[in-house]
C-alpha cells in the first residue's frame, strides 16, 4: 500500500535497503535503552562478528562496547550505523548466559547490561588468544567407587548420586553433617563429571574454594579451576573463554563463579547459601541462589544446596516444591553433632552472681575441661576492643560529628568512627551535653584479653576479618576468639564452643537476625568434635534455642518461612523499596498501586547522612507471589518512561537484604 505521505509533494517514503544486521545489546545502564539495537554488518567483519562476540559501535556520538545477540537479515533504513569494530571475535555472551542475565534483571528491576556486568569479566587479549588456541584436552576419566561413602549417611542419597551420574538433573536442599561434607561434594561432582557434564561449586570466600579445590583434585584425580573475584584478572578471563569451549569440567569459586559459562553444565552446588558474602554488593544485589535457580531453568542443570543451617529462601524452594529436602538419619546425626548446652537467665540465676557475668562460671569450667583435650573455641559477635559505645549519662549511641556513624573505641582510649574513620577529640553528646563514653558491646581483641587473664597458661589467639587466621591449627590446648565466619579449622576439630553475647544478635530487631543467628551458630558449633560440648551463653527465643539443642535446622527454618507468609514478607511475597524524593516515590508508588495491583505497605523518612542533603524517604510495595511478575513489569514500565523522560531518579530495591 502507499502511504499518504509518499503520495503528497515534498513527502518521499524513506528508502530502504536489505542488509547484513546484528542485534547488539549495548553496554549502557539507562532503563529506556535495555533493548537490542540494530547495526549493519560490514562486509569486512562478516566472519567475526558472531553472536556472543564483543563489539563496538556508535551510540549518540559516543564509542561504546557491546554484545551480538542475534544475526539477521532485514530491511534496514539508510540512516542505521554500522558495527565499528569487533573486539573478540570468540563468543564471550553465551545464549544462556544472556537468557540468565534477562531473566534477573527482569526479577531485580535492573538493566540487563547491569547483570552481564557481573557475569562476564574484564577482556583479556593475550588469555583470550591463548585459550581459543590451546589443544582441547580430554573429558577426563572418573568413578565414583574411590570417593568416602559421605551419601550414605542420607536415605536419599544414593538416589541423588544415581540420577546424576545417569545424566539427571536433580535439585536437592540438604542439611549437611561437615563431617560428610568432603565426601558428599565428592561423589556429587564424580558422578556428575562421569556422566560428561560440568560443575560448579559456589563458596562463600576464595579461602574456601581453594580448599574445597584441593580436596576435589585429591579425591578424583581430575582438574578443577578456581575462579572468582580472588582470581587474576587474566586467569579469569582465561576460564571464561576455556569453560564457553567445553573444557573445563569442575569449576570452585567465589560467588561470581555461578556465572562461568559452562557449555555441559550438570550440576551447580552451592555451600552454606545464606552467608551474607554470596550476595553482590553492587547492583542489582542477587546472591549466588538467586542465579543458580535461573540458570537451572534456562540450562536445566541439577542444584545442590549444601549447609549446616537452613535459609527461609532454601526452605522455600522445598516447600514450593521446586526442590527436594535431603535429611541425614538420626543415627547419622547424633554421630556428627556436638552436644549443646544453653545459658539463659534460668541457668544464670542458678548460679548466682558468677553466673550473670559476660563469661559465666560455667563457660569457664567447659573451657578449662576441654582444654584438656584440645583447643576451645569462642565465637564472639563483634570485632575490635570496644565496637559499640554509648553516653555515660543518656545511655544514647555516641555518632560521628562528621557523617553520624557509630563511634568505637581501642585499648589505647582512641575514639574513630566506623565508617569515615576520624577520631574524635573532646567528644560531647547532642542529647545531654555529657562527655564521657561507656561500652556497650566488647569485641574480640578485648575478649581476648580478658580470657588471657584469667587463663593464664594458656594460649589465646584472635581470628577476626582484619587480623584473619587462615591456617589450620595443629590440635593442642589453645583457646581462639574469633567472628562469625573467621574460625580457623583445627585439626580433629575443636574440643569445646563456647557462643558469647547471644543476645547481641538473636534479639535484633530485624527479620533476618534469628536466621542469621542458627547460620553462625550451626557453623561454629559444627567445627566441634562430635560428642564434645557447645554453649550458647545469653537469653534467646525458645525456639531458636531448642533448634541448637536438637541440631533441626530444617524444622526451625519451616517455622520461620511460617511466619513469613503469615506475615506477608518475602519469599511469601515480593517487596520492592522505592528511594527517593518524596513527590516522585509518592508518584511511583500510587502508579503501581493504580496499575500493577501492588499493596502500600507504609513510607518512612530516611534522615540526610551529610549536611545539607535533603531528607529522602523508603515507601515499601508488596504483592504475592502469584501477581508479583505483573507488579515487577509494571515497574520495569516505569523505570524505562522516567529515564526516556530524564525524571528525577527513584531507586527500586528489590526484597532488601537489610530487611529480610
Amino acid at each position: 500500500m502507499t502511504s499518504m505521505q509518499g503520495m503528497l509533494e515534498g513527502f518521499e517514503a524513506p528508502s530502504t535497503r536489505s542488509a547484513d544486521v546484528a542485534r547488539v545489546l549495548v553496554d549502557v545502564d539507562l532503563p529506556h535503552m535495555d533493548r537490542p539495537l540494530d547495526y549493519i554488518v560490514p562486509a569486512g567483519l562478516a566472519d567475526a562478528a558472531v553472536v556472543g562476540s564483543l563489539v563496538r559501535v556508535r551510540l549518540s556520538s559516543a564509542r561504546i562496547d557491546g554484545w551480538i545477540v542475534e544475526r539477521t537479515r532485514r530491511e534496514v533504513g539508510e540512516g542505521t550505523a554500522s558495527l565499528e569494530s569487533v573486539v573478540s571475535s570468540t563468543p564471550v555472551l553465551t545464549p544462556s548466559i544472556y537468557e540468565t542475565a534477562r531473566r534477573i534483571a527482569a526479577r531485580f528491576l535492573a538493566t540487563t547490561s547491569q547483570v552481564l556486568s557481573l557475569a562476564i569479566p574484564p577482556r583479556h587479549a593475550r588469555a583470550e588468544r591463548e585459550a581459543r588456541d590451546e589443544n582441547a584436552p580430554t573429558w577426563p576419566t572418573v568413578t565414583s567407587d574411590h570417593v568416602g561413602l559421605g551419601w550414605e549417611a542420607y536415605p536419599a542419597g544414593e538416589a541423588l548420586v544415581s540420577r546424576l551420574r545417569a545424566g539427571e538433573s536433580p535439585r536437592a536442599i540438604a542439611t549437611m553433617l561437615r563431617p560428610r561434607l568432603r565426601g558428599c561434594l565428592s561423589e556429587a561432582v564424580a558422578s556428575t563429571v562421569a556422566s560428561r557434564r560440568s560443575v560448579i561449586v559456589v563458596t562463600a570466600t576464595g579461602e574456601q574454594a581453594g580448599r574445597y579445590a584441593r580436596e576435589l583434585s585429591e579425591d578424583l584425580s581430575i582438574p578443577v579451576s578456581l575462579a572468582g573475584s580472588e582470581v587474576a584478572a587474566e586467569k579469569r578471563y582465561r576460564l571464561h573463554v576455556a569453560a564457553s569451549l567445553g573444557r573445563v569440567p569442575v569449576v570452585v569459586g567465589t560467588r561470581s563463579a555461578v556465572w562461568v559459562p559452562c557449555s555441559r553444565l550438570g550440576l551447580i552446588i552451592i555451600v552454606d547459601d545464606g552467608d551474607d558474602r554470596l550476595r553482590e554488593r553492587r547492583f542489582p544485589r542477587c546472591d549466588a541462589l538467586d542465579v543458580a535457580v535461573q540458570r537451572c531453568a534456562v540450562e536445566g542443570s541439577g542444584l545442590l544446596v549444601a549447609s549446616s543451617a537452613r535459609s527461609v529462601k532454601a526452605q522455600a524452594l522445598v516447600r514450593s516444591g521446586w526442590a527436594v529436602g535431603i535429611e541425614p538419619t538420626p543415627q547419622a546425626l547424633r554421630e556428627a553433632t556436638p552436644r549443646v548446652h544453653l545459658h539463659g537467665s534460668t541457668q544464670a540465676e542458678r548460679e548466682g552472681a558468677g553466673g550473670l557475668m559476660r563469661i559465666p562460671q560455667a563457660a569457664l569450667r567447659m573451657i578449662r575441661g576441654a582444654l584438656r583435650s584440645g583447643p576451645v573455641l569462642i565465637q564472639v559477635a563483634s570485632a575490635g576492643y570496644w565496637p559499640t559505645v554509648v553516653c555515660r549519662r543518656c545511655e544514647e549511641r555516641a555518632r560521628c560529628r562528621t557523617c553520624s556513624g557509630p563511634l568505637s573505641a581501642e585499648a589505647d582510649g582512641v575514639v574513630s568512627c566506623a565508617w569515615c574513620a576520624r577520631q574524635q577529640q573532646s567528644w560531647r553528646c547532642p542529647h545531654c551535653s555529657g562527655t564521657q563514653l561507656r561500652a556497650t558491646r566488647v569485641g574480640s581483641t578485648r575478649t581476648a584479653e580478658e580470657i588471657a587473664r584469667t587463663l593464664r597458661d594458656v594460649s589465646v589467639l584472635e581470628s577476626s576479618a582484619a587480623h584473619r587466621i587462615s591456617r589450620r591449627l595443629p590440635a593442642r590446648p589453645t583457646v581462639v576468639v574469633a567472628t562469625a565466619g573467621a574460625e580457623p579449622p583445627v585439626d580433629d576439630g575443636y574440643a569445646a564452643a563456647v557462643i558469647l553475647d547471644a543476645p547481641a544478635l538473636a534479639g535484633r530487631p530485624e527479620l533476618w537476625a534469628p536466621e542469621e543467628a542458627a547460620r553462625r551458630w550451626l557453623d561454629a558449633l559444627s567445627l566441634v568434635r562430635p560428642g564434645h560440648p557447645g554453649l550458647i551463653v545469653g537469653s534467646i527465643p525458645d525456639s531458636l534455642g531448642q533448634m541448637l539443642v536438637r541440631w533441626a535446622p530444617t524444622e526451625y527454618a519451616e517455622r520461620l518461612l511460617d511466619e513469613r507468609e503469615a506475615l506477608g514478607f518475602f519469599p511469601a511475597s515480593t517487596m520492592v523499596a522505592l528511594d527517593g524524593a518524596a513527590a516522585q516515590v509518592r508518584q511511583v508508588a500510587d502508579q503501581v498501586v493504580r496499575q500493577g495491583g501492588a499493596e502500600l505497605v507504609g513510607t518512612v523518612v530516611r534522615p540526610a547522612t551529610r549536611e545539607g542533603q535533603e531528607n529522602e524517604v523508603r515507601t515499601l510495595v508488596r504483592a504475592p507471589l502469584a501477581r508479583s511478575g505483573h507488579m515487577l513489569r509494571v515497574l520495569t514500565d516505569i523505570r524505562r518512561s522516567r529515564s526516556a523522560r530524564k525524571a528525577p531518579t527513584v531507586a527500586m530495591s528489590v526484597n532488601p537484604p537489610e530487611l529480610f
